[in-house]
């Protein structure tokens, strides 16, 4: 079971004041939390999350990646993938992730979806089956053939393009909705992801909090509040940090997660 606590706020403005008194001072680590911001419908129930570490190896950007554990020599960000995705016990769920399905009952609108780092394609098999137009993006050419192959399955089309998440260009105004389930990494590039969403559209964010130990970089992991400050100019939805059953990692147990549901103000 979770543990923590749920908030309701009426108000988008009274979120900051909220939620500064009672998350001050406080960690997973000491006191488990929830914070549950919810602006439409009754306060959510807890659900599992997930991320992208893979065992002792940190998947991040080349320059703090490290090769797997029993591999000379230094890999490519690409090889280093091709490697996750060819294992035959993935560390990691296979299923869509828990937080973004139901997220997409919540939300009415449909058309264009991008989901950034999207591996072998359980988010994005998702989206597509909830009649989005989806885009994946991942630099592992293993992962985009297992995505193709996965939402022929499942009878939906989507379109994977082989690139760089932090190069890749995302435009402006051009998605419903941006899906960033557990690249934790990618926090570097949210105000082009924030640009990239039209109004009235939508991002989903799950990921590592600071106090996660092992995953991704500590600098790229989300701070207390920190996306709540990032979306400040944003309508917050939902927004979650506490223990979490984590669908990353050679393990599946709690760790500190942290989610959110935003939407882009209409223009």
């Amino acid at each position: 079971m979770n543990s923590g606590r749920s908030i309701m706020l009426t108000r988008f403005s009274m979120r900051r004041r909220l939620v500064g008194k009672r998350a001050a001072g406080r960690s997973p680590s000491s006191v488990p939390r929830l914070l549950s911001l919810l602006f439409a419908g009754a306060v959510a129930p807890v659900l599992g999350g997930c991320a992208r570490p893979v065992s002792n190896v940190e998947p991040c950007p080349a320059s703090t990646a490290t090769a797997p554990a029993g591999h000379s020599g230094s890999l490519t960000d690409r090889e280093r993938w091709n490697q996750v995705f060819s294992r035959t016990d993935p560390p990691f769920e296979t299923g869509p992730n828990a937080f973004l399905s139901r997220c997409l009952d919540r939300i009415e609108t449909r058309g264009a979806a991008v989901d950034i780092a999207m591996g072998q394609g359980r988010n994005a098999v998702l989206l597509a089956q909830r009649g989005f137009d989806v885009t994946g993006i991942d630099i592992s050419d293993v992962a985009i053939e297992q995505a193709h192959e996965n939402a022929r399955a499942a009878g939906v089309s989507i379109h994977g393009e082989l690139a760089d998440v932090f190069t890749y260009d995302y435009g402006e105004w051009r998605w419903d909705l941006v899906s960033l389930i557990y690249f934790n990494p990618a926090k570097s590039i949210l105000e082009r992801l924030k640009q990239a969403v039209k109004p009235g559209g939508y991002i989903v964010i799950e990921g590592f909090g600071v106090n996660a130990v092992g995953g991704p970089p500590q600098s790229s992991k989300y701070g207390a509040n920190e996306l709540l400050r990032i979306f400040s100019d944003w309508t917050i939805l939902e927004y979650q940090d506490g223990l979490f059953d984590a669908d990353w990692g050679a393990e599946r147990k709690q760790r500190h997660v942290v989610r959110l549901l935003a939407q882009r103000p209409a223009e």
